[in-house]
């Protein structure tokens, strides 16, 4: 029998080409949950709130964020290069606090608490385009 020794440069080399054909063959960058682009606008009392965190829950994972614009528009990515929020139900928090960092003084929270850390809102997002996914939040009474 024959035996042909592996360098370590030939089996490290060996190793990653199995790595990525692992990674391309699972799909690459659809890793992951299945997601669907969600956008709208967030109102406060009639007016839109500007400079609010919009978030989508889904279960035990991470959420998908956006940030309303001077319009109240928002978009949500799951992760920088991952568009949308994950298919199925949402918990939704919007909230305007920011925390204090370097040179950014803290802003307080000016949402009622059933629109954030204890939010009654839910949307089921669904496979395709989910968009005009408004809330109209109000200072009182139920969920927009």
């Amino acid at each position: 029998m024959n035996f042909i020794p592996f360098s370590r440069s030939r089996l490290a080399t060996s190793v990653l080409i199995a790595l990525a054909s692992v990674t391309l063959g699972c799909g690459g960058g659809g890793v992951g949950p299945r997601l669907a682009p969600v956008s709208g606008t967030v109102t406060f009392d009639g007016e839109p709130l500007s400079d609010a965190l919009v978030s989508f829950y889904h279960e035990d994972d991470r959420p998908a964020n956006g940030k309303t614009d001077a319009n109240g528009y928002y978009e949500l990515a799951y992760m920088a290069d991952r568009p949308g929020a994950i298919v199925g139900e949402n918990v939704v928090r919007i909230t305007v606090a920011t925390v204090e960092g370097e040179g950014v003084a803290p802003k307080k929270e000016l949402i009622p608490a059933m629109y954030n850390v204890a939010s009654e809102l839910t949307f089921n997002v669904e496979s395709g385009s989910n968009t005009n996914v408004n809330f109209d939040l109000k200072k009182t009474g139920g969920p927009g």
